[in-house]
């Protein structure tokens, strides 16, 4: 498929040939949803090593679309498949949080900053319902711009890393803080 000029192929036919086993559409629709995958990574990871594994999550979640897109649902495959790949990475993301959480003796935790071990468990259960409000109250997008901000991205290149104009990052941050102001007063 790659030396037949698939630049021309839409994402929607190439899914249709890929899920009919072709492996050639399958990797150009991976090859074109990897730079997304790396974006996305980038926002999320806290190290290199991070952005590897959340890469990888990520083209799983681009292989888990291309199975089960369905172009009579009415959405573009890049949004589906940035959505599958998106939501890949953040349940990588919680259940590596929630096996380092177990795994941290706590002995340890408590000589680190003098809290008890009690405290730490408190505050690690507020977290955990923090950002499952933020996953279930805040769009794809709205997460992806609040991931940018908290990196300490500006508006300009917060834009140019997610592929919108500034106004759009200034009004997703405003949604932002208020539907969590809403949700945490």
């Amino acid at each position: 498929m790659r030396g037949i000029g698939c630049e021309s192929v839409s994402d929607e036919h190439l899914a249709d040939l890929a899920k009919g086993d072709d492996p050639g559409a399958y990797g150009e629709l991976i090859s074109r949803c990897l730079p997304s995958v790396r974006r996305l990574a980038r926002i999320y990871a806290k190290t290199e090593a991070d952005r590897d594994d959340l890469v990888s999550e990520g083209i799983l979640g681009v292989m888990s679309a291309i199975k089960t897109y369905d172009e009579k649902r009415g959405a573009a495959f890049s949004t589906y498949a940035g959505v599958c790949a998106n939501r890949r990475m953040l349940s990588a993301l919680k259940k590596s949080a929630r096996i380092r959480d177990r795994e941290e003796p706590i002995e340890d935790m408590g000589e680190s900053g003098g809290t008890s071990p009690e405290k730490i468990v408190i505050d690690r259960e507020a977290l955990g319902e923090i950002f499952s409000e933020i996953e279930e109250n805040l769009t794809d997008f709205e997460r992806s711009v609040f991931a940018e901000y908290l990196s300490g991205a500006s508006y300009s290149s917060a834009a140019e890393a997610l592929g919108v104009d500034r106004k759009a990052i200034d009004n997703a941050l405003s949604r932002v803080r208020r539907k969590l102001r809403r949700k945490f007063r």
